[in-house]
This record gives C-alpha cells, sequence and structure tokens, in this order.
C-alpha cells in the first residue's frame, strides 16, 4: 500500500515538473518597446533583450516588459514633419517669384 502510495506521489511531482519545464522552455511575446521608434534595442545569441529607450534625449535601461507606454511611437508610421514658428505657407506662385526675384 505505501509502494503504490510513493508512486503516485513522485507520478504527480515529475508531472509538475515537466509542465514547468515546458512553460518556461516557450517562446514569450517581444515587449512593447520592440515596435517603439524610441528603441535602442539588443537581441543576444540565446535570445536575451537589452532595451534601452532614449525617449527625452537620454538612455535609460528597461528591465521589465511593458505592456503599456504613454510615450510609444509606432516605428513602422510615417510621421508628418511638423511645421515649427509663424510663418505662412507659400503658394506656388509665390514660391516662383521669390526664386526670380532672388536670382537678380
Amino acid at each position: 500500500m505505501p509502494l503504490i502510495f510513493f508512486v503516485t506521489l513522485i507520478n504527480i511531482l515529475v508531472r509538475i515538473g515537466a509542465g514547468a519545464v515546458r512553460k518556461a522552455r516557450e517562446p514569450k511575446p517581444d515587449p512593447l518597446c520592440a515596435e517603439c521608434s524610441f528603441v535602442h534595442l539588443q537581441r543576444a545569441v540565446g535570445g536575451k533583450l537589452a532595451i534601452l529607450c532614449t525617449f527625452g534625449g537620454g538612455v535609460r535601461s528597461i528591465t521589465l516588459n511593458v505592456m503599456y507606454c504613454t510615450d510609444f511611437r509606432d516605428r513602422t508610421i510615417v510621421s508628418r514633419p511638423v511645421v515649427i514658428g509663424f510663418a505662412h505657407e507659400l503658394s506656388e506662385e509665390a514660391t516662383i517669384a521669390e526664386g526670380t526675384t532672388a536670382g537678380r
């Protein structure tokens, strides 16, 4: 009777251990930072990631998997150039007129 109990107990422990090993070996999804335009990402041969955030001009090491970020900007989307200053946009005729007067 005690032999059957020990065999059953060992069988349960082996199955729990095998499940933990299987779960640890399955591939993990990339963090949100991997798709951000502010990231400096280094991938090692063993699959480890070194993630550095460059938002705001500095370089900060990210040691956890980020799920949500307030400064996230998708690197696959092309951003429009931002117009800075108070200059009005000139029409095509005005730019041609400026080009001809500047050549004199």
